[in-house]
């Protein structure tokens, strides 16, 4: 039964893929001091020291300098251009599209960002996103125009397909290999739409013989699913549902059309089968729960429901992603020791994912639980002994739990890994401050928040 489930979240695949896109027709352009416009030398600096970092790996580090140099060119495009390619480097797509988006806004539209962004939603096979920004790099450069056939083919749009073929080829001849594949592909997928009328009638035949017929019935919703007929999905799962109570499949059609139609009752009882099924795979529930937590965002009715959602499935999961989904929600409502454990279980699976690390980090702080904030920079600071934000986070803890001695060594260890971090070399003055008051040496204290004071400066 499970090799079915799959069935109700995924399209038809397909075989033609686009192995090369418009990186491989349109050399990246990288960007020169020029780009930058009229800025400070020593934002220079700091700029083209993040793209050091990034070209030696250390993204985290190179996103840790250019949230630096953010806040002293808040209106820079370019440093959310780098910010984006760095996350998409780190494969924190959520993150990659909020930074090039805020980079497009500010920049107006631009090619080379336009380009990463499709990238990005090309990379999660986001092909309802990645067309419409496909479509605005065609109308920019001509080279792009080559992949909007297949991209058209991808989201099912057949004609819209066949008449950019027919473009290409009016310009370009009609000799060329893959696009003569592409059509002799959108060829055979008319000719299966006619087999497929013929499936549909088939199978609604069987059902009308045996009503209980379950396998008859997920086929059925399957052909539909992939016409795009959602009224049919909707009607079939609906009978599935009537004629075989016991089969939780049919609620992986059901679920999210209650919910879409407004019926959200309806739409939580039929997640709540889903997600508490013996027989659906626990793959298949976390995406649902994914998909279920990230349309709840701005709906109060959805988001009251999320931690039951949540109850039912969490000690199921099996991707930190989700555990940070869960967390984010709980975090969003305030609920800190809740988002502290759902990003530690999130660690659990990954126990060297720094983002989560560092919320975890952060929030220790936020709930004063100072211990714990030790013991977890201290595990920290073994993984990513470069990481100076993790040697400040120690000291603040040790200076609330007046070890200043203490911090004061963790912070003179994170002053050694710092790279052009302005504001985070400030904070780490401010804490040398703190730790030399509680010692009593007021002297070295007022050296302290001068130098802090002086890098106030700079921000």
């Amino acid at each position: 039964m499970n090799k079915y489930i799959s069935i109700f979240l995924l399209l038809a695949a397909l075989s033609w893929s686009t192995t090369s896109y418009a990186q491989e027709e349109v050399e990246s352009v990288e960007i020169n001091q020029d780009d930058l416009g009229d800025v400070s030398s020593s934002f220079k600096e700091a700029f083209f020291n993040a793209l050091a970092e990034k070209a030696k790996g250390n993204h985290d580090r190179a996103i840790e300098m250019l949230g630096n140099c953010a806040r002293m060119e808040p209106t820079s495009g370019a440093i959310q251009f780098e910010l984006a390619k760095n996350h998409f480097a780190n494969k924190d797509y959520p993150k990659a599209e909020e930074s090039i988006k805020k980079g497009l806004e500010l920049t107006g539209q631009n090619e080379w960002m336009l380009d990463l962004l499709f990238e990005i939603y090309d990379t999660q096979k986001d092909y309802e996103k990645a067309v419409p920004v496909m479509e605005q790099l065609a109308q920019m450069n001509d080279n792009y125009e080559e992949f909007l056939p297949t991209l058209y083919y991808r989201i099912g749009e057949y004609d819209k397909s066949l008449q950019s073929l027919d473009d290409i080829d009016a310009k370009q001849g009609n000799n060329d290999s893959r696009r003569n594949a592409l059509r002799r592909s959108l060829e055979s997928r008319q000719q299966q739409e006619v087999r497929n009328e013929n499936n549909i009638e088939s199978l609604e035949a069987e059902i009308a013989k045996n009503p209980k017929n379950e396998q008859a019935y997920i086929n059925l919703i399957y052909m539909h699913g992939r016409n795009g007929d959602k009224d049919a999905v909707f009607e079939v799962a609906q009978d599935f549902e009537r004629n075989v109570p016991k089969s939780d499949a049919a609620h992986l059609a059901l679920y999210k059309i209650y919910i879409e139609n407004g019926s959200t009752d309806e739409g939580i009882a039929s997640l709540e089968k889903i997600l508490t099924s013996d027989s659906i795979d626990k793959e298949t529930k976390m995406k649902v729960l994914q998909d279920f937590i990230s349309m709840s965002d701005g709906n109060l009715e959805l988001e009251t429901a999320v931690p039951q959602a949540i109850d039912w499935l969490a000690d199921d999961v099996e991707d930190p992603n989700a555990y940070r989904a869960m967390g984010d929600f709980y975090l969003k409502k305030k609920d800190t020791a809740q988002a502290i454990s759902f990003y530690e279980k999130g660690l659990e699976l990954d126990s060297n994912n720094v983002d989560l690390i560092k919320s975890v980090a952060l929030l220790t702080i936020d709930i004063k639980d100072y211990e714990k904030t030790v013991s977890f920079t201290n595990t920290a600071i073994e993984k990513f002994p470069a990481q100076p934000l993790f040697y400040l986070l120690n000291a603040v803890a040790h200076n609330y739990l007046n070890a200043p001695d203490k911090a004061i060594e963790s912070l003179e260890m994170g002053q050694s890994y710092l790279l052009d971090e302005v504001k985070l070399e400030q904070d780490i003055y401010k804490q040398l401050a703190i730790s030399y008051d509680k010692k009593g040496d007021t002297t070295k204290a007022s050296q302290m928040r001068l130098k802090a004071q002086e890098l106030s400066k700079k921000l």
